[in-house]
């Protein structure tokens, strides 16, 4: 095995990524905060007839008010949404 074919094959080292931790602001709604406390947005659970669904929501500054982010099943995924996007 040459070194070339070695280097190809390795995988890649995984860096741990700092995680976020949702805190209780209400019956249905969340807040995600970065592990260095910076607030990153909020998560939302909204009934549908299909069942639960988790929103995230970012501050937009300008506007003074909660922009939707998407919807998803989990509500790992809504979080992990928030904190991986700008």
């Amino acid at each position: 095995m040459s070194w070339m074919q070695a280097q190809i094959d390795r995988p890649p080292a995984a860096r741990a990524q700092p995680r976020s931790r949702l805190v209780a602001v209400g019956a249905d709604r969340w807040r995600v905060v970065a592990a260095d406390g910076h607030v990153q947005g909020l998560v939302e659970r909204v009934e549908t007839p299909a069942g639960d669904r988790f929103r995230a929501l970012r501050f937009h500054a300008p506007s003074r008010a909660f922009r939707a982010i998407g919807e998803f099943w989990r509500m790992s995924e809504a979080s992990d949404t928030l904190r991986l996007s700008r």
